[in-house]
C-alpha cells in the first residue's frame, strides 16, 4: 500500500503546487499534508519490511513441512498466507501458493481440487514471462496424469515443461523431461520411446558432465527394461552404474536400494550368495535410520522377507526362518502404523478444514481493520483539503473584487485623463480658431487698409508684415485642425470620418468609409467617437501593412452606433495584444465600457483585422 500513498502525496502537491497559482503564498498547510502522508508512507514502508520478513520465514517453513511430506499441515500454512494481500498481489507469489496448494491437495486424496488450482495456474501462465513456474506446473500435472494412467495427456503435460526447459536452456529441467516422459512411455508399454528418452539423459549427461539423482534414476530403469527383455548382463552393467553414482552423491538409502535392484537381477542368474550379501550390505546401510518413517520401514520388510527367501535358496533354513519371523513382526507394525496414520490423516483434514475457516475469519477481520485505517487517514486528508479549498475561494473571491475594483479605479483614471485632454485640445482649438485666427485677420486687415491709404509710396516693412501674418493664420488653422477636425465640429462624424479617409489615403493604402444613416450627435459624444477612429487608423496605418482599409458607420434602430472596421494586413495575435495594452487597444476598449459599449477584434497572423464597435448614442441637444 506504501505506493499508493505515495501516489496521492504526488497528486495532493500537483494539486495544492501547480494547479493554484497562490499556493506559493501558503507553504504551511501544503507542509502539514505532505508530512502527514509521508508519515503515513514511511510506517506502511516499515511494516511492508516486517511483513517481508514475516512470510520469509512462513516460506521457509512451508519447503520444510512439503519436504518432511506434511501435507495437511503445508495446506494449513498455505492458507493462511493467502491472507496477506500485499505478497499474494504478486503473480508470481500468488501462482506459486497456488501451485504448493495443488500439490498438498493432490496427496491428501482431494485430487478435483488439485486439478481445479493447477490448470487455472497453467491458463494465467500462458500470458507470463515465468518459465520456471511453467515448467513445475507442466510436470506435476504431468506426474497427476501419469498416476490416474492417461498416459497421453500426461506426456503432453511433460513436453510442455520439455519445450520451456529447452527455450530457457534449463539442463537440470531437461534432464528430469527427459527421465519423466522416458518412465511414462514405459508405463504405457512403450519400451523403445521410453528407452529413447532415457538415453537422452545420458547423453546430456556426458555433454554437460552432470551427475546427479536424474542420471541415476535413468540408469536404473534401463536396467529394469533391459532385466524385463532377460538382457542380464546389460542390466547389471546399467545398475551398477546406478549405484556408482548414489555412492558417489552418499546417497546412503539410494544405494540401498540399488543393491536391491541388483540383486533382483543376479537372483536370475542363481548367483544367491552374492544376491544374499547384497541384501545384508542393504539392510545394514539403512538400519539406523529414523525408524519411524514408513518407507524406511517398507523397505526394511522387504529386506527382510528377501533375506528369508535367499537363505532359504542356500538351505540355511534357520536363518531363513529367523528372517521370515522378523519381517512378519515387521508386517503387523506396519498395519498399526497405517491405521494410526488413517486417523491422523481423518483429523488432520478436519484440522486443515478449520484452519481455512478461521484463516477466513483473520482476513476479513484484518481487512475491516485495514479499510477504518484508511477511512479514517482519507476523511482527515479529505477535511483538510476541503477546508483549505473553502479557504482558498474566500481569499480569490476577496482578491477578485479588489483586482475590479482597481480595474474600474484605472478605467475610470484613464478616461477622465482622455476626456481632460481632448477637452483641452478642444479648449486651444477653439481659442486658436476663434480668437487668434480671427485677430490675426483683423491685422492682416489694416495692414492692407493702411497700403490702400498711401496707394504709392508705402513702406515695404508693410508687405513683409502683411505675409508674416498670413503665415502665422495658416499655421494657426492647420494646429487648430490637429486638435480638434473643424469638419468635425461643423459637419459632423460622418463627415469627419470621410475626411480623414481622403486625408490619409496614398499610393500604398487605401481607406474607404461608408455611413448608414449617421445624424448630427452630440458634440462631445462625436468627438470621443472621431479620437477612437483616428487612433485605430493610426494603427492600421502603423502596423497592419494593408492596402486597403474601410470604416463603416451605422445608426441601428435601438439608438445604438455602430463602427465596423477592416483591412487586409499582416494581421495580429489580438489576445495578446488587448492583454499587454499594445496599440493603445486598452485605453480604447477602457472608454468603450465606460461607454457601456462593446469593443471586439477579431485577427490572426496573415489573415487580416476585422474591428466591431456598438455604443450607445448621445443624441445632440
Amino acid at each position: 500500500m506504501a505506493w499508493q500513498f505515495l501516489l496521492c502525496v504526488m497528486k495532493l502537491s500537483n494539486f495544492l503546487t501547480l494547479k493554484n497559482p497562490y499556493m506559493n503564498n501558503q507553504p504551511l498547510l501544503t507542509l502539514c499534508c505532505l508530512f502527514l502522508l509521508l508519515s503515513g508512507v514511511f510506517k506502511l514502508n516499515g511494516q511492508s519490511e516486517q511483513l517481508a520478513k514475516h512470510i520469509e520465514g512462513k516460506l521457509v517453513t512451508i519447503n520444510k513441512v512439503i519436504a518432511e511430506k506434511d501435507y495437511v499441515l503445508a495446506l494449513s500454512k498455505l492458507t493462511d498466507l493467502e491472507n496477506y494481500e500485499e505478497y499474494i498481489s504478486v503473480d508470481e507469489n500468488r501462482l506459486f501458493v497456488n501451485l504448493k496448494k495443488g500439490e498438498a491437495y493432490y496427496n491428501i486424496q482431494n485430487e478435483e481440487k488439485a486439478m481445479e488450482l493447477l490448470l487455472e495456474g497453467l491458463d494465467d501462465l500462458e500470458s507470463l514471462n515465468l518459465p520456471q513456474l511453467k515448467i513445475k506446473y507442466s510436470n506435476y500435472l504431468g506426474e497427476i496424469f501419469r498416476d490416474s494412467k492417461d498416459y497421453t495427456r500426461s506426456i503432453d503435460y511433460y513436453k510442455k515443461a520439455f519445450y520451456t526447459s529447452s527455450k530457457v536452456k534449463d539442463t537440470l529441467e531437461l534432464l528430469k523431461s527427459n527421465l519423466a516422459i522416458g518412465l511414462t512411455f514405459k508405463m504405457a508399454k512403450q519400451i523403445d520411446s521410453a528407452v529413447s528418452y532415457y538415453k537422452n539423459v545420458i547423453n546430456l549427461q556426458k555433454v554437460n558432465n552432470i551427475n546427479g539423482k536424474t542420471i541415476s534414476r535413468a540408469y536404473n530403469n534401463l536396467s529394469n527394461i533391459a532385466n524385463d527383455d532377460d538382457d542380464l548382463e546389460l542390466a547389471e552393467e546399467y545398475i551398477n552404474k546406478s549405484i556408482d553414482i548414489k555412492k558417489l552423491q552418499k546417497d546412503t538409502l539410494g544405494a540401498a536400494i540399488g543393491l536391491i535392484n541388483l540383486s533382483s537381477i543376479l537372483y536370475k542368474k542363481k548367483d544367491f550368495l552374492t544376491v544374499r550379501n547384497n541384501y545384508l550390505e542393504a539392510y545394514e546401510a539403512i538400519k539406523n535410520f529414523d525408524a519411524k518413517k514408513i518407507r524406511i520401514l517398507r523397505i526394511r520388510e522387504s529386506l527382510l522377507y528377501n533375506l528369508a527367501y535367499v537363505n532359504d535358496e542356500l538351505k540355511d533354513f534357520e536363518k531363513a526362518f529367523r528372517y521370515l519371523e522378523q519381517a512378519t513382526n515387521l508386517t503387523d507394525s506396519l498395519s498399526e502404523v497405517s491405521a494410526a496414520k488413517n486417523i491422523s490423516e481423518i483429523e488432520a483434514k478436519y484440522n486443515v478444514a478449520e484452519a481455512a475457516s478461521n484463516a477466513e475469519k483473520e482476513k476479513s477481520k484484518r481487512q475491516r481493520a485495514q479499510f477504518f485505517s484508511y477511512a479514517t487517514i482519507f476523511a482527515f486528508i479529505s477535511m483538510l483539503v476541503v477546508g483549505y479549498i473553502f479557504y482558498r475561494n474566500y481569499r480569490l473571491k476577496q482578491e477578485r473584487e479588489v483586482d475590479k475594483l482597481a480595474s474600474d479605479a484605472q478605467i475610470k483614471i484613464i478616461n477622465a485623463t482622455i476626456d481632460a485632454k481632448e477637452k483641452e485640445r478642444k479648449s486651444i482649438a477653439e481659442i486658436l480658431h476663434d480668437s487668434v485666427s480671427a485677430l490675426l485677420s483683423s491685422a492682416n486687415l489694416h495692414l492692407q487698409a493702411t497700403k490702400a491709404q498711401l496707394k504709392t509710396g508705402y513702406p515695404q516693412e508693410i508687405t513683409k508684415a502683411q505675409t508674416i501674418v498670413n503665415e502665422a493664420s495658416v499655421k494657426i488653422r492647420d494646429l487648430s485642425h490637429e486638435l480638434i477636425s473643424s469638419v468635425l465640429l461643423k459637419f459632423g462624424l460622418a463627415f469627419a470620418v470621410h475626411d480623414m479617409c481622403q486625408k490619409y489615403s496614398n499610393s500604398e493604402i487605401s481607406l474607404f468609409s461608408d455611413d448608414d444613416g449617421v445624424k448630427r450627435y452630440e458634440q462631445d459624444f462625436e468627438i470621443k467617437i472621431h479620437s477612437i477612429i483616428e487612433e485605430l487608423v493610426n494603427n492600421i496605418l502603423k502596423h497592419s501593412k494593408a492596402k486597403n482599409a474601410t470604416i463603416m458607420l451605422a445608426h441601428r434602430e435601438n439608438n445604438m452606433l455602430s463602427i465596423r472596421m477592416n483591412d487586409d494586413g499582416i494581421g495580429f495575435d489580438a489576445k495578446k495584444a488587448k492583454t499587454k495594452g499594445g496599440l493603445g487597444l486598452s485605453h480604447i476598449d477602457a472608454r468603450i465600457t465606460v461607454m457601456k459599449g462593446v469593443f471586439n477584434i477579431v485577427s490572426s497572423k496573415n489573415n487580416g483585422t476585422s474591428i466591431f464597435i456598438l455604443v450607445p448614442i448621445v443624441p445632440r441637444a
